[in-house]
């Protein structure tokens, strides 16, 4: 990844991403409080620490979400950066574009997600691709009620997927993308003890690697199986299946080792 202005790109933890140029900072999915835990599951609790306080973002330019479950679009987070940084906008599907009104975020702060590329920066843009969370719907506008994200990073191609189970939909979609450097593909695998205490899984190890190999990722990164200890998936099991086949792809277990 070349660059004109200093670039910095970290997880956060299940999709989230924090990219900084220069002085701006882009968030993607953060997650950056207990919500999960507070709200929702009391038996949820993160298993790494909060990254960085959301009250700290004084520099965020834009917050993208691709979908609006708590650990996504959190209400512990976004409003909380929305004051912190009060020239930031966010953009995200139908769905959590509502909750963010309802939490205060200004109208006039928030775009739609779109497949249309949008410029975030000179040299960051985005743009919007169907997910499967269990199954592609789509809202009033049209439009997918989640998403993932196709970023574009100086010379870099990005493909952070959100939350989203493999099927024709999303393999068609993704295909269709000139090239794809770096796919960051969820591995909490749906399965009928998750279904049954409520949670909605994504992919399976195997089925994440089986997408990134028809669609032509070059190198993937796993991820959403760091966080919660119910959701979870064993790095070994991911290294494990990566070695059992030959793979025709690069595996990385973080942005910061694909980009090396």
């Amino acid at each position: 990844m070349t660059a004109t202005t200093s670039t910095t790109i970290r997880q956060l933890g299940q999709t989230g991403l924090r990219i900084d140029i220069g002085e701006d900072c882009f968030l993607f999915d953060p997650y950056l409080s207990n919500s999960v835990q507070e709200l929702d599951a009391p038996d949820l609790r993160r298993q790494i620490p909060i990254p960085f306080v959301p009250e700290q973002v004084t520099n965020a330019k834009w917050v993208v979400i691709t979908h609006e479950h708590l650990d996504h679009c959190d209400p512990h987070t976004l409003p909380q950066i929305a004051a912190a940084s009060p020239g930031a906008k966010f953009m995200a599907p139908e769905p959590a574009r509502k909750l963010m009104q309802s939490w205060g975020i200004e109208a006039n702060r928030i775009v739609a997600s779109t497949p249309d590329s949008q410029q975030l920066a000179e040299s960051l843009s985005v743009k919007s691709l169907p997910s499967a969370h269990p199954k592609v719907r789509m809202g009033n506008d049209k439009q997918p009620v989640a998403v993932g994200y196709l970023i574009s990073l100086n010379d870099c191609q990005i493909y952070l997927a959100g939350d989203t189970s493999a099927c024709e939909d999303v393999i068609e979609v993704v295909k269709k993308q000139s090239h794809i450097d770096i796919g960051l593909l969820p591995v909490n695998e749906d399965n009928f003890f998750r279904r049954k205490r409520g949670i909605i899984g994504n992919m399976s190890i195997r089925e994440a690697f089986g997408l990134a190999a028809e669609c032509g990722i070059s190198t993937v990164v796993p991820v959403h199986w760091d966080l919660f200890e119910a959701n979870s998936t064993d790095p070994e099991e991911i290294k494990a299946v990566y070695q059992a086949y030959a793979w025709p792809f690069r595996l990385a277990m973080s942005i910061e080792e694909a980009l090396t």
